[in-house]
């Protein structure tokens, strides 16, 4: 099997009750299989307690309010405490640390959720890189996947890397390079898959393979500052909508996904007035420019923001065909993130550090990717809600 993983993967070491928040609260902590064999097997006065904190029905830690039974006052675990690393189920004990199987190959990720990975993720000047490590352990038979398709979306992400690291542009352009490419590729996806259902001949779906790479050839040439330009500027069709409009609704549409912030709807709100229903579209327009201006020297930032939600979802597609949705759940994201940074900046009389940034993006991380629910729902909504159809993220870019 083949590992992939950031180059600062390895780096990570949890600062425990040194860190600025908690990753145990504000979510349902599930118990794996094994664990809950383990603490079922615990006796005595330990047993009794370890099993008092646990939802059996929903194999998950009790919570009391937000936080997780076992997180004491100083932000530390009672049961690691009590009975030691071992006890740790496989969340707990894997935590920030992300995988995802595609057959043979294992992506591994540090979540963003988390401020140390957060900081990890965000505050780097360099580009990122990937490391690939292989040994000769098999890959578990439920674990098998088209490897062609998984060859080619590997190529197009590759692609998508090199456009959205190219910094001779400016993060908005390479946003829109990556979604026309998307739109590009999208439909012969679903062409594929479609063949895959009827049985067709191998024959014509490898054609459509054929067809992916010819269309992500065209992208490779998106090394230099005008390549990039004409791609994001062949766009057509773009709504003339208000742009405050078009961004307020993306947050009340993910307003009504399930709360894990408690303070979340709080949050949504306190954006919605503050940048569009105070500011009208002409002070809009120009406090973001302002805002642009200010971060100018931390656009690798937003690359860094970006590029996390590709490498965590894209290949994703290579199981549900929708690669359009992931790299638009990764644009809106990222569009998210900093409106709520451009927020904080107001908020702070036009200030906004480094660790800001970091918790904003962490928060926002919580809320979508520490509820499957809310997983879900992201991919369905970018596929099918017409708030964030095509054009109209393309327009607020």
């Amino acid at each position: 099997m083949k590992y992939r993983m950031p180059d600062y993967y390895n780096q990570f070491k949890c600062i425990a009750d040194k860190c600025p928040d908690t990753c145990c609260a504000g979510w349902d902590i599930v118990i794996d299989d094994k664990s809950m064999k383990k603490y079922k097997s615990f006796e005595g006065d330990l047993k009794d307690y370890v099993m008092g904190n646990i939802n059996e029905s929903e194999q998950v830690f009790k919570r009391c309010g937000a936080r997780c039974s076992f997180l004491n006052d100083n932000n530390l675990c009672d049961l690691y405490t009590r009975a030691g690393e071992e006890s740790l189920c496989k969340t707990c004990f894997r935590y920030p640390r992300h995988f995802e199987e595609y057959g043979e190959l294992v992506e591994a990720a540090l979540s963003i959720s988390c401020p140390v990975a957060a900081k990890m993720i965000i505050d780097r000047k360099a580009k990122d890189r990937f490391l690939i490590k292989a040994n000769d352990k098999k890959t578990p038979r439920d674990k098998e996947v088209d490897k062609k398709l998984l060859e080619v979306l590997l190529r197009v992400r590759k692609t998508i890397f090199n456009i959205v690291s190219n910094r001779k542009c400016g993060v908005g352009e390479r946003t829109k390079a990556i979604m026309k490419l998307g739109q590009d590729i999208q439909p012969v996806l679903y062409d594929y898959e479609r063949l895959g259902l009827k049985k067709y001949i191998k024959a014509s779906r490898d054609g459509l393979l054929n067809n992916i790479e010819e269309i992500r050839s065209k992208y490779d040439d998106l090394n230099t500052e005008d390549a990039v330009k004409v791609k994001a500027v062949g766009l057509s069709g773009l709504a003339e909508t208000s742009i405050t409009k078009i961004k307020r609704d993306f947050f009340e549409v993910l307003s009504g996904l399930e709360k894990i912030n408690d303070d979340w709807e709080e949050v949504v709100n306190h954006i919605i007035n503050v940048l569009y229903v105070d500011l009208s579209d002409e002070e809009y327009k120009k406090l973001s420019d302002e805002f642009d201006v200010y971060m100018k020297d931390r656009q690798y930032e937003y690359e860094h923001i970006l590029n996390y939600f590709l490498y965590t979802y894209f290949l994703g597609s290579v199981y549900d065909y929708n690669a359009l949705a992931m790299i638009k759940m990764s644009v809106i994201s990222t569009i998210i993130i900093r409106e709520m940074g451009m927020t904080v900046w107001l908020d702070n009389d036009k200030e906004f550090s480094v660790d800001e940034q970091i918790k904003v993006a962490y928060t926002y991380s919580r809320q979508i990717e520490h509820s499957d629910n809310n997983l879900m729902c992201m991919e369905g909504l970018m596929t099918a809600h017409p708030v964030f159809g095509d054009e109209k993220i393309l327009s607020v870019l």
